[in-house]
């Protein structure tokens, strides 16, 4: 696949068959989420990846994190688009396996530590894609960060991210591009 394939391909999966991820695929993408750019290189991102029992924990805590997503979903989508959205939480699509995005906190403050985190993830998003398999960035988990630290027995970092990570069991539609988000100036 080439590269720009790959970026076009990539898309917020929120439905996954029940196939298991191979290992070596995990471990390509994990390796291509360090390979991110990070403020002053400090790579302050920490991943862990789930699956057992401990990714069903975290399900439970994605699905009690809807309530903080659900007043804005009602203002933007309809009953059909909030109600798949809370059945995602619920069951995280059946994704065999969850990345943790957290940062260590540094110098440079959260703003600086979310967005070296945030190149991490979308790097391991489109290696997924190019792996074939689907992921969904989820923010929303973040409201329950002492539960999912408690889970996962983290200390002193920031929950940035969940990543769901399977392969798709239904394959995602392809949002439209919305105009006018892009400004050039100084070219003739």
């Amino acid at each position: 696949m080439e590269f720009y394939d790959v970026i076009r391909s990539r898309r917020s999966c929120r439905v996954f068959s029940d196939r298991p991820v191979e290992k070596e695929k995990l471990e390509r993408i994990v390796e291509a989420a360090t390979w991110a750019p990070s403020g002053k290189n400090r790579q302050n991102w920490r991943i862990f990846v789930v699956t057992g029992d401990r990714k069903e924990e975290l399900v439970q805590v994605a699905d009690r994190s809807f309530p903080f997503l659900e007043p804005s979903l009602r203002k933007l989508y309809d009953e059909k688009v909030v109600n798949f959205t809370r059945n995602f939480f619920r069951t995280l699509g059946g994704a065999p396996v969850l990345l943790v995005f957290y940062s260590a906190h540094t110098d440079e403050g959260q703003f600086v530590d979310t967005q070296s985190v945030s190149a991490a993830i979308e790097n391991a998003l489109l290696a997924a894609a190019y792996e074939g398999l689907g992921g969904c960035w989820m923010t929303n988990p973040v409201h329950l960060e002492e539960e999912t630290s408690g889970i996962l027995g983290v200390e002193d970092l920031k929950l940035i991210a969940f990543v769901p990570v399977g392969y798709p069991g239904k394959e995602p539609p392809v949002p439209p591009r919305k105009e006018g988000r892009v400004t050039w100036v100084g070219f003739d």
